[in-house]
Parts: structure tokens; sequence; C-alpha cells
């Protein structure tokens, strides 16, 4: 039962006769799914101590996120589409931008009890900021729209630029500046702060920070 509903989800689901998969399938939601396939490499990566790929992986996700709400944007959808497409893409940003960050922390050495409950406070914030967005959205002020708390995706640059400082080539990596990325990025994203939504030069600027970062990571391969 729900105490704040949300009439996109409440909408009533309609049968498609010869449909035989469940949800909404479109150019956004493909890249939602390319951006799951590349968390899940992420992880996969890292298990294989290939941190260099997995970082870059774990980037891509980030435009995939990105771009697929651009795309969601720009066409036409019925209530349905809407609310599918917030489920599913808080889905591919908890496998993204929660799980795999504390799967690469906790591979790099962040073991200990308080560590790995590090871990746990960020990938928890991390499912609390998204259920709010799915609630409550976007609050607008004035003419300006505003984020409450930092996004998630923001780790997708955050991070990948942290782990460059915090780990080298055959050297141990700097355990306490990614313990520390975990405890402060999750209290971020659940603090009632306002931060202000990109504007359109953030579409140009994230896959150009996210070229170079690519660029610095493959040195290490």
């Amino acid at each position: 039962m729900s105490n704040s509903p949300v009439p996109a989800v409440r909408s009533r689901v309609r049968d498609v006769p010869g449909r035989i998969v469940l949800g909404h399938f479109s150019l956004a939601t493909c890249l939602t799914m390319a951006g799951i396939i590349l968390s899940v490499l992420a992880v996969v990566f890292t298990a294989r101590d290939s941190l260099a790929i997995a970082v870059i992986c774990f980037m891509y996700a980030g435009l995939c996120d990105l771009f697929d709400g651009f795309l969601a944007r720009r066409a036409t959808r019925t209530n349905e589409q809407v609310a599918f497409g917030l489920q599913i893409d808080s889905m591919a940003d908890m496998a993204a931008f929660g799980v795999a960050p504390a799967f690469i922390g906790l591979h790099l050495g962040l073991t200990s009890v308080v560590e790995v409950t590090a871990l746990i406070f960020y990938v928890c914030c991390a499912a609390m900021r998204l259920a709010y967005f799915n609630v409550h959205g976007m609050a607008e002020e004035g003419a300006r729209r505003w984020y409450t708390g930092v996004p998630v995706t923001y780790s997708a640059l955050i991070f990948p630029v942290l782990l460059l400082f915090a780990t080298a080539p055959n050297e141990a990596p700097s355990l306490w500046l990614i313990h520390g990325y975990f405890w402060g990025l999750g209290a971020l994203f659940i603090l009632r702060i306002p931060v202000r939504k990109p504007g359109g030069i953030f579409y140009v600027i994230f896959p150009l920070v996210a070229l170079v970062l690519t660029v610095l990571w493959g040195f290490r391969l």
C-alpha cells in the first residue's frame, strides 16, 4: 500500500495481443539495458583484476544513463511507458552506480568491518536516493530545475577520477581515500541539498570528460 501514489504508476496496465515479453521497448530502453550490461561487465572485469577496463565500462554506463533520458524525453510516450521508463532507469542506476562501485571498493581491499560498513552505507543511500527520485522527481524552483540530493549518476565521473589518484600500477591503493569516498558521496545522495540540474552543455562536457578519462585509464591497460 502506497501513501503517496504516483498517477503514472497507478495507470491501468493493458494487455497487448501478441506480446510475449514484459515491458515497453524503445531506443531509450535499449540504451538503459546497455547501461546494465556495462555495469555487469564492470563487476566481471573487476573480479578478473582488470580495473582499467572495469572503470571504463563504469563510465560508459553513465553515458548510457545520460542519453537514455535525453532520448526518452523526446519520444511520444503513454503514462505507462513513462512509469516503466522511470522504474527501469532506477534499476539500472542501482546496478551501475550503487552495487558496481561497492564491489570495486571491496575488491580493492575495503574489507574491514568499518570499511564494509561504508560500502553498505553507500549502497543503502543510493537506494534511498533513487526511491526518493521515483516518488518526487525534480523540484521546480522558479524557471530552473533542481535535484534534491546529489544524483547517483554523478559517481560515473567522480569515482573514475578518484580512482586515478587512489590507485597506481604495481602499488597498493590508497584505501583511506576510497573509504572516504563511500562515506562522503553516500551522505550527499540523501542530504536535502539543492543540486542544479545540468544544462544542455552537459551532454557535450560529459562525453568529452569520459573520452579524456578513457585515454588516461587506457594507459594502464
